[in-house]
């Protein structure tokens, strides 16, 4: 058995089970009589998805077809999907998943926040799907003074340009803000663009970035994209410590957070890094 019949028969099988639990009631349907199974039957599937009965059919029989995206996203949503099961579906159909492009909670999952928080010495902060800084410990703050910002301007992207201690602390700070601009377009992109709730939290603090900084208007017309991985080693020289050779590690979360940590390049940069955390507390 070749691998894509393998996929093909997995998405017949994903089909048949998510379509076994889903109830009639659930879709605002009376369960009629003669009902052998408790789920939904196939051409009720396909009437409420908007599909071919035949069609629908073939796909949980492992036939060889190709759903087209639009398809998927109507079967995920009548099936109730969650977004992981949504992303499973998609992928199994040899699709690319949709972005989901989503705003995170008001407040960030308690262990995430622990998570940030045990990442010391290293600097550590969590960052939303809009770039918003939703969690730091206390050597995040001792590089970006995070606490000294109201919530509408705690943003990474913002305090780049707006905090001139974090731009006076940064070696060679344009390159890397050039590269933090050309990230951002990557992020708006792979949130969906103006489709999506994230993708319109970014474009906003693009044109709020435009609005207020020239250099930013400039160099955002240059159409840079870039991701985080492979990021180059950069310096900051804090007025306490001296200077620090650091890298980033990005993982990403769910709810579109992302936990950042910042860790030496070198063992000098360790041992200053670890004091960090002594020169101020996070408020």
């Amino acid at each position: 058995m070749t691998q894509h019949q393998m996929r093909r028969d997995a998405l017949a099988n994903f089909l048949r089970t998510r379509r076994a639990r889903l109830t009639p009631a659930e879709v605002g349907m009376a369960p009629g009589l003669r009902r052998r199974t408790p789920g939904l039957r196939r051409e009720e599937l396909a009437v409420l998805a908007g599909v071919g009965v035949t069609w629908y059919t073939w796909l949980e029989q492992g036939r060889d077809i190709n759903p087209s995206p639009e398809v998927l996203g109507s079967l995920a949503r009548t099936l109730r999907l969650s977004p992981a099961e949504t992303d499973y579906l998609f992928r199994l159909a040899g699709s690319r998943p949709v972005p989901r492009g989503t705003i995170a909670p008001a407040e960030p999952p308690a262990a995430l926040v622990r998570l940030v928080r045990a990442q010391s010495p290293w600097p550590a902060f969590l960052i939303d799907g809009g770039w918003d800084v939703r969690a730091w410990n206390s050597e995040a703050e001792a590089l970006f003074d995070f606490s000294r910002w109201e919530p509408e301007d705690r943003n990474i992207a913002w305090i780049m340009f707006a905090h001139r201690p974090a731009r006076e602390r940064t070696v060679d700070w344009e390159r890397h803000a050039r590269r933090l601009l050309a990230q951002l377009r990557a992020d708006y992109a792979q949130l969906g663009g103006n489709g999506t709730a994230g993708g319109r939290q970014l474009a906003e603090l693009i044109h709020r970035l435009r609005d207020h900084y020239p250099q930013a208007n400039r160099w955002l017309d240059e159409h840079q994209v870039q991701d985080r991985s492979n990021a180059p080693v950069k310096e900051l020289r804090h007025e306490a410590v001296g200077l620090l050779r650091i890298e980033q590690l990005t993982l990403r979360a769910p709810d579109e957070l992302q936990l950042l940590v910042l860790t030496p390049s070198d063992e000098e940069s360790d041992q200053r890094m670890r004091l960090l955390g002594h020169t101020v507390s996070v408020g």
